[in-house]
């Protein structure tokens, strides 16, 4: 079968690629540059350049049909919320029996939406953050006063907003006081479209990874994350294989539920401290940045989605290795001098947080013992090479700052 995974310089298209490649498909990879991270494997057949689909939306659709045609895909495997977004839309523009590996857009826009989802947690009633709905910036002075007690974690209801051939990018803030805050929404362009304000939730990050049809999951994998580029929270760069959880397995069959989901899918929970329960930070409808530790411990989530999409029976609950560790080197580093040059505060990070001396103990445990890798890989040792020389290029002559440290890779 011939499959085009698509963004090739994140981390979790290199997992698709070695996955697959392994299973004896005929790989593919587009990207925005002629070599990418995952084009770099040894089980990539070709790669080829299209326009940046941050920029360039339409076209970037245009030349991948265009690819689709003239290699003979049958399989396109979007890897980013902006692929994800603008393929399962054009859906109907590539040729028949062309499988695009994601929901339709109406589900996909269900979940990537947080205002949407959240309203959505609220009625099913699973456990979120305190939180303050706002359609747009001016309606903040309406409800700021609503605000008991900062810091407050400021969320615009996409990460991706498509305006035109484009996307605006928007991330997640803190505001520290009403003034932040306040300058925030003046501010920030994407604060203009829905957004949410919540209360910072204190304790450990756990990812569910399922595999959904419609209203049941068909495997499972969970991992809890370690440490985090940017530290506040981010991408993964240390993370480990713990088991199930159930409530959250439930929250997360309750939630696809509703919007039918079909396919791959993130959903982040965090276990709050103060009252115990899981509560929901977001969805990704897409596949991670930590995808290789789930096919390192046994769950082979590329493989299992096409043989879904191809009709196969899957039924792989919770069979996997537990107390794996994966590791990112480069993010690892990235993380290690982010904290060296800022202060807990600027990084908002909590007081359980290992000191500066910590964090360089921590960055030399490098081969610890049940510890994998996923870019590091002996046996393709392309996109390590890679990475290496894009990591230093970027590297000399900057100082690593919270916003400009180099990540090839900003999925979690």
């Amino acid at each position: 079968m011939k499959v085009l995974i698509t963004d090739g310089s994140n981390r979790s298209a290199l997992a698709a690629v070695r996955s697959l490649g392994r299973r004896g498909h005929d790989i593919f990879v587009a990207g925005s540059s002629p070599r990418t991270l995952a084009s770099c494997s040894r089980f990539c057949r070709a790669a080829v350049e299209v326009p940046n689909p941050h920029w360039r939306g339409e076209d970037y659709v245009d030349e991948i049909n265009t690819f689709v045609k003239k290699e003979g895909i049958d399989v396109i495997l979007p890897m980013t919320d902006q692929t994800i977004q603008l393929l399962s839309a054009a859906r109907s523009l590539f040729p028949t029996g062309v499988v695009v590996a994601c929901p339709d857009h109406d589900k996909v826009q269900a979940v990537s939406d947080k205002y949407r989802l959240f309203e959505l947690a609220r009625d099913l009633d699973v456990p979120i953050p305190k939180t303050i709905f706002l359609r747009g910036a001016d309606g903040l002075h309406d409800v700021i006063d609503q605000i008991e007690s900062y810091p407050v974690v400021v969320k615009p209801a996409f990460s991706r907003k498509k305006e035109g051939q484009s996307f605006l990018a928007a991330s997640v803030s803190y505001a520290d006081s009403r003034e932040q805050l306040e300058s925030l929404y003046a501010t920030e362009r994407a604060l203009r479209y829905p957004s949410l304000i919540q209360e910072k939730i204190e304790g450990p990050g756990t990812g569910l990874f399922t595999l959904f049809d419609r209203d049941r999951h068909l495997t499972l994998f969970s991992h809890q994350r370690l440490r985090e580029k940017p530290p506040s929270g981010g991408a993964s760069v240390v993370c480990r294989s713990v088991p199930l959880d159930e409530e959250m397995v439930e929250a997360a069959r309750r939630l696809l539920s509703a919007v039918g989901w079909q396919g791959v899918a993130m959903v982040e929970f965090k276990r709050d401290l103060r009252d115990g329960k899981a509560k929901l930070m977001e969805i990704n409808g897409r596949f991670w940045g930590s995808l290789q530790l789930a096919v390192t411990c046994g769950v082979d989530f590329p493989g299992l989605l096409v043989d879904f999409l191809n009709g196969k029976l899957i039924d792989n609950q919770g069979d996997y290795r537990c107390g794996v560790r994966m590791k990112w080197l480069f993010g690892t580093l990235d993380h290690l001098l982010i904290r060296l040059r800022n202060s807990r505060e600027q990084l908002h990070l909590p007081a359980a947080a290992p000191s500066k001396a910590g964090a360089v103990m921590d960055f030399l445990k490098i081969w610890e013992q049940d510890s994998s890798f996923d870019v590091f890989d002996p046996r393709d040792l392309g996109p390590f090479r890679f990475e290496a020389a894009c990591w230093l290029r970027h590297a000399v002559g900057r100082k690593p700052k919270i916003e400009t440290v180099p990540c090839l890779d900003r999925n979690r």
